[in-house]
């Protein structure tokens, strides 16, 4: 079988030097060099080359399909995405980016983003994907065809830097298959951490792409880590509470249980992604917050719905492949329905966020607790003749149902009022770089001016010890805000707060976001001090100060009373003072995002 794949590479660029797509057919099953069988039921994962010419081969053989190179990945390869739609592409316009493919759709037609590999030791979706593409374009148009009600964007290997390490081993607990690709890019990043820092090329094109298909609905395919049970099938949905009022309620009480009750029919059971409270899935389950660091936490930031399918690693390869297969055909089916409903969703949450005038940008778990029912393996603790302890085995001939705690809840614990417009200075271009990149509207200062606007002071934080997906994060213990003057110069950027990627810039220009711009050290410059003093020499300046200042002499009194620690380190008594004075430089931990009020016109 292995020899089967590695051949295909050499049969279909012999076949597509032959293609003329100005011919292509609407039914390529009899001439492709592969089966929708052997996708779904071989031990084997195509590699980056072989699953970029199945795409081909597959664009090449239906006018109804596009292959398009999106950008390139931190490896130097590029990245692509496999178009499908209801309406066969022109050969005159066949060439057209993405964008110009779904334009030509109708307004009513779903479009469905679906990402393979950002993990390429997790292949089951590039499989799943490439079955599905083949599946459909067998099917000649009409009027119940998939694609008449939706428009699909596949990415076949996002990870292409993972994807060329191609090895065995790398993922220890899993199933098969044979070989697979490694999770790091090329640069070593994680690349389902990367969506706001955007630190690889990779995620360029990710962003690009996306703002190119605005999805309705996104799929991210994975394979689990964790404990043993019996389903293959788990899914992460975008958490209901972190995502509104409008989008949570639909996903958590309509779009959710459709897909629950629709893969049970269709392939089998399947549970949310089992992330244990405990040491096994009997003490409950924790459905953790995907934060915009992560793919659906990133998407749903401008109103797309999320998923991240999680096969269970222990499942034979095939079986993952065949459970990824059927949620998408589940998904779809389910869209054919009720796609005027996702639509609507939609619109109602570009509403909602258009008319926000405060925005949660941070969220807690909650006590709460669901009931879940369950089916697990029965777990016990045994010797091990490895490390002479006790090491814990499950036994997949006994199994157990009951309900268990599925902590699922979180509460707003920190908002941000959204204003009028933020004040960007141009100095801090890595920033300008990402916003524009996600298609934020921005005007530049046409000249030096100072403004009366809203800074926040950073009070209090701590970094990491050790570095993080190439940073060492940022955690905001207090802040301060106040209206002050700020110089700001000719290019400087003015960002209304009027515009689609409103909640965006609330999570990622807030120091309390959670995926903050300041969380990931892009303004760790600002926070730190420039100019200093010895404090032998400013001992002199301060006892004068308090001489001659009768209302500075009160508040260090207070000042005294209020942190009775500086009885022990005075030294913090005499940087309190030198704060005070007009040697105090003033921007040291200020935030270099500033707020323009309502009632200020920039």
């Amino acid at each position: 079988m292995m020899h089967y794949f590695m051949t295909w590479g050499a049969i279909l660029l012999l076949a597509l030097a032959s293609c003329q797509p100005a011919h292509r057919s609407q039914n390529p099953a009899a001439t492709l060099p592969w089966s929708v069988d052997s996708l779904l039921h071989a031990n084997h994962t195509p590699t980056w080359e072989e699953a970029v010419d199945m795409a081909a081969a597959l664009a090449a053989s239906d006018a109804r399909a596009t292959l398009h190179e999106v950008g390139v990945s931190d490896v130097g390869r590029p990245i692509h995405a496999l178009v499908l739609t209801g309406q066969p592409a022109e050969a005159s316009t066949e060439r057209e980016g993405v964008n110009a493919r779904l334009k030509a759709q109708s307004d009513t037609v779903v479009r469905v983003l679906v990402n393979n590999a950002i993990h390429p030791g997790e292949p089951c979706g590039v499989n799943a994907s490439l079955a599905l593409a083949s599946a459909w374009l067998a099917q000649p148009d009409h009027e119940g065809h998939p694609l008449r009600s939706a428009s699909w964007v596949i990415v076949p290997q996002y990870n292409v830097g993972g994807a060329s390490r191609r090895n065995c081993c790398t993922r220890a607990n899993q199933n098969g298959p044979e070989a697979y690709g490694f999770r790091g890019n090329a640069a070593n990043l994680d690349l389902n951490r990367d969506f706001v820092k955007m630190d690889s090329r990779n995620a360029e094109a990710f962003v690009s792409l996306f703002h190119d298909v605005d999805p309705d609905v996104f799929v991210d395919t994975h394979t689990s880590n964790g404990a043993d049970y019996p389903y293959t099938m788990t899914l992460i949905a975008t958490q209901a509470d972190k995502a509104g009022p409008v989008l949570g309620p639909f996903l958590r009480e309509v779009m959710e249980p459709a897909l629950y009750a629709g893969m049970e029919a269709a392939h089998g059971p399947m549970v949310p992604y089992v992330y244990s409270l405990g040491e096994t899935p009997e003490e409950g389950i924790l459905s953790f917050l995907e934060t915009p660091r992560y793919s659906t936490g990133y998407t749903t930031l401008f109103g797309t719905l999320g998923f991240t399918t999680e096969a269970h690693m222990l499942k034979p390869f095939p079986d993952r492949v065949q459970a990824t297969h059927a949620f998408l055909e589940v998904l779809s089916s389910w869209i054919q329905n009720h796609g005027a409903e996702v639509k609507d969703v939609r619109r109602r949450e570009e509403l909602r966020i258009a008319q926000a005038q405060t925005l949660p940008v941070r969220w807690q778990l909650t006590d709460h607790r669901d009931a879940l029912s369950f089916t697990g393996y029965a777990a016990r603790r045994e010797w091990s003749a490895v490390t002479q302890g006790t090491r814990l085995k499950y036994d997949r001939s006994s199994t157990w149902t009951q309900d268990i705690p599925h902590a699922n809840r979180y509460d707003v614990t920190d908002s941000a009022s959204v204003p009028q417009a933020w004040i960007l200075p141009q100095a801090w271009r890595r920033v300008v770089e990402r916003l524009q990149a996600n298609g934020v509207n921005m005007t530049a200062i046409p000249r030096d001016t100072t403004m009366l606007l809203e800074v926040t002071w950073i009070e209090s934080f701590t970094s990491s010890s050790r570095p993080y997906e190439g940073h060492h994060p940022v955690t905001v213990d207090s802040i301060r805000n106040e209206l002050v003057p700020v110089d700001l110069y000719a290019g400087d950027w003015v960002i209304p707060s009027n515009q689609r990627a409103k909640r965006y810039l609330t999570e990622v220009l807030s120091p309390r976001g959670h995926d903050a711009f300041l969380v990931w050290n892009f303004f760790d410059a600002a926070l730190q001090r420039k100019e200093y003093y010895s404090s032998y020499v400013f001992e002199d300046t301060a006892e004068d100060m308090l001489t001659n200042d009768e209302n500075l002499r009160t508040r260090y009194t207070l000042a005294q009373a209020q942190h009775p620690e500086w009885a022990e380190n005075p030294a913090l008594a005499l940087r309190w003072l030198y704060e005070q004075s007009p040697h105090n430089e003033g921007t040291a931990n200020r935030h270099p995002v500033y707020a323009v009020p309502a009632s200020t016109q920039p």
